[in-house]
């Protein structure tokens, strides 16, 4: 009879035989020193700094590299949609979309190795305080910030970690 752990047992020897490697192994994988290596341009206004300040955090947790082989430059497109509309022609629900356009670019050469965009889409309800309208506004734009910086993160990791492979 098969117990759960039997069955973890026989999926982790299944995952190792087809060549799986975690990106983050704490055993030294090549990805998290490789990550660390990283510097993050400065990204322009407030929602910039967020996320620069949450791909920092997750790219460079020990501290900014001191001398940097890969740099990130991210642009950013934030956007407002009203969802749904009331019968007095108001919007009672907005979609807030942030769209990041990434290159990462080789320090040495300046040449890029990557490109990618992600976009991450929350939404928030308008109700009759203008002070809660502007707190949701701003917590969708926070929560769309971090959904892009850790894609981002992940899409960063899988590349280095293809590359650092081959």
């Amino acid at each position: 009879m098969w117990s759960f752990r039997t069955t973890v047992v026989a999926l982790c020897a299944l995952a190792a035989a087809c060549g799986f490697h975690p990106l983050h192994a704490p055993s030294g994988g090549a990805v998290p020193s490789v990550l660390a290596k990283i510097d993050v341009a400065p990204i322009p206004n407030r929602l910039g700094q967020v996320v620069r300040n949450h791909l920092v955090e997750r790219l460079t947790p020990r501290g900014l590299p001191i001398a940097a082989e890969y740099r990130v430059v991210v642009s950013l497109r934030l956007s407002k949609e009203a969802l749904a509309i009331a019968r007095d022609d108001s919007a009672t629900r907005f979609n807030v979309s942030l769209e990041a356009s990434y290159a990462l670019l080789l320090v040495s050469s300046g040449d890029t190795v990557l490109r990618g965009t992600v976009r991450s889409i929350s939404a928030y309800n308008v109700v009759s305080s203008d002070y809660a309208n502007v707190v949701a506004q701003r917590d969708a734009e926070l929560q769309a910030a971090r959904e892009v910086s850790e894609e981002m993160t992940t899409r960063l990791s899988v590349f280095l970690a293809q590359t650092e492979r081959s």
